[in-house]
């Protein structure tokens, strides 16, 4: 086993895209709503990765609070307002530390981010 580190795989293309518009919405059962943020690629630490993550959940928490989305999805409480970002892909370090800031901000809104992954 050599001691060399194996290198994080980069995207082939940007992995979060279309940064003004919301990827999925689903409204639940018990009247909540969850935004669905997809990464169709690993989510590196290269410059443009961190701050596509950071606008795309910027853009989703503006969104929340526009009253015609608000209508449209059946005014959910807040605390039953999730941001999804689901990555079936690696999530570099810094990534990760980005996507956690991004939480403390939505957790101001009070909204929660939450990010799925598949099992390995």
């Amino acid at each position: 086993m050599s001691g060399k580190k194996k290198p994080f795989p980069k995207p082939k293309w940007p992995p979060i895209q279309d940064l003004e518009s919301v990827d999925i919405v689903a409204k639940r059962k018990d009247g909540g709503v969850d935004l669905v943020i997809v990464a169709s690629q690993p989510l590196d630490d290269s410059a443009d990765t961190l701050e596509s993550i950071r606008d795309k959940v910027a853009y989703y928490l503006d969104v929340i609070d526009v009253p015609e989305f608000q209508d449209e999805v059946g005014n959910p409480p807040r605390s039953k307002t999730t941001i999804l970002l689901c990555c079936d892909h690696p999530i570099h370090p810094g990534a990760e530390a980005v996507i956690e800031r991004c939480r403390a901000a939505a957790r101001k809104r009070r909204v929660r981010l939450v990010v799925q992954q598949k099992e390995a």
